[in-house]
């Protein structure tokens, strides 16, 4: 049915949208132009600042700025040798970090969820360890550092296991003070333009460990050694230009602002659909800052979330999202991974279930109290047991 109001016919209110205000063009746009003029594309003093400015803010010794997060997670995995030996990994999970182990030549082991958290289930990791394992990806889902990530750590160093963060969705998140990126041996993180700061494209990679600074920085340019023309080893293109840093300079200094609203905005929806029986929010503990990357709401069991979905972005104009549907180990692209459905029931009944409202720096309360009204209108329509 048809649910045409004045509601409908607003602005699309979008899921994700990159904050550059005007101010920060006028100062972008000169600096760009210089370094059109200078010649200097890549590897220049933007980069090298993003670099030491972003190492500041998480709290490593190194940070390395790359083209991707998939550079950044390769680059790691290179590190750590992973060829022939286990990678574990939650299956609720960007499908780019399964395929950075599979270029890696490594064995992707699907980790299940814990649906309250929609981080890893860390009890389930725990027991898919073996002795052809060679560490662990943790991920940090929709802001939220991995509750259990000290305990992680700690069993991976007891076991002699590397431990990398991917950090795509919680720049500024923390836990007990320490920031997301600064928690394992290495911190990988997306500047997509989707994602909480963004550089257009680009990742980076933060560690204490200065050799794995020295092989990224050679790697990410071809394997280049110490000189110029000395190759010491096979790398890739996976530099990030100078206007990319540029562009992540500029928003990195608007991230602890950006993080603030996310949690407001989050805080707006619990407070107006807190009657809404309909729904659960995800939770989180008092000692970890969110960075609410996304929120996802798990919706009643008999709501059809794909049609919820639909209905908020086709006919309320409302876009949304998933973090993630369906789970990697459901993608045709790993089914040689043979895992069967119905191997992580916790993953595939919640993800069933999820929806992600608008979180992002341009959502306001009048936004959100569009969207809550548009869920309110919808929910029954969509219910299976009517």
């Amino acid at each position: 049915m048809s649910h045409a109001t004045p509601t409908a016919n607003r602005r699309r209110i979008t899921a994700a949208r990159p904050c550059f205000p005007d101010s920060d063009i006028a100062e972008l746009l000169p600096a760009i132009e210089r370094v059109l003029r200078s010649g200097w594309l890549i590897l220049g003093e933007h980069t090298h600042a993003f670099e030491e400015e972003f190492r500041r803010y998480v709290g490593t010794d190194h940070a390395v700025a790359v083209s991707s997060c998939t550079a950044a997670l390769q680059i790691a995995l290179r590190y750590f040798r992973v060829p022939g030996r286990e990678v574990l990994l939650p299956t609720n999970n960007f499908p780019g970090v399964v395929s950075a182990v599979l270029y890696e030549n490594g064995v992707p082991v699907f980790t299940e969820m814990d649906a309250d958290t929609f981080c890893v289930d860390t009890p389930d990791l725990l027991r898919r360890i073996t002795p052809r394992t060679a560490g662990v990806i943790v991920v940090h889902i929709a802001g939220l550092v991995c509750p259990d990530i000290d305990l992680l750590r700690a069993t991976c160093a007891d076991q002699g296991l590397f431990l990398i963060e991917d950090v795509s969705h919680a720049h500024g998140a923390s836990i007990g003070g320490r920031k997301a990126g600064s928690l394992t041996d290495a911190g990988c993180f997306s500047f997509y333009p989707t994602k909480i700061m963004t550089s257009a494209l680009g990742g980076m990679i933060t560690t204490n460990d200065a050799d794995l600074a020295l092989f990224a920085r050679s790697l990410r340019h071809h394997g280049m050694g110490s000189r110029p023309g000395e190759f010491v080893r096979m790398g890739n293109d996976w530099c990030m230009s100078e206007i990319h840093a540029l562009l992540g300079l500029q928003q990195l200094s608007r991230l602890d602002a950006s993080v603030d609203h996310r949690n407001r905005v989050a805080q707006w929806y619990r407070s107006r659909l807190k009657e809404a029986d309909w729904i659960t929010f995800p939770g989180c503990p008092d000692h970890i800052r969110h960075a609410y990357y996304k929120l996802p709401l798990l919706l009643r069991k008999d709501i059809d979330a794909r049609q919820f979905r639909r209905l908020m972005s086709e006919e309320f104009h409302v876009e949304n999202g998933t973090v993630y549907d369906p789970p990697c180990h459901l993608l045709p692209m790993f089914q040689g991974l043979n895992v069967a459905a119905g191997g992580f029931p916790a993953s595939e009944t919640a993800l069933r279930r999820q929806f992600c409202p608008p979180v992002h720096a341009a959502v306001s309360t009048d936004d959100v109290n569009v969207v809550a009204e548009a869920m309110e209108r919808i929910v029954e329509d969509c219910s299976t047991s009517r």
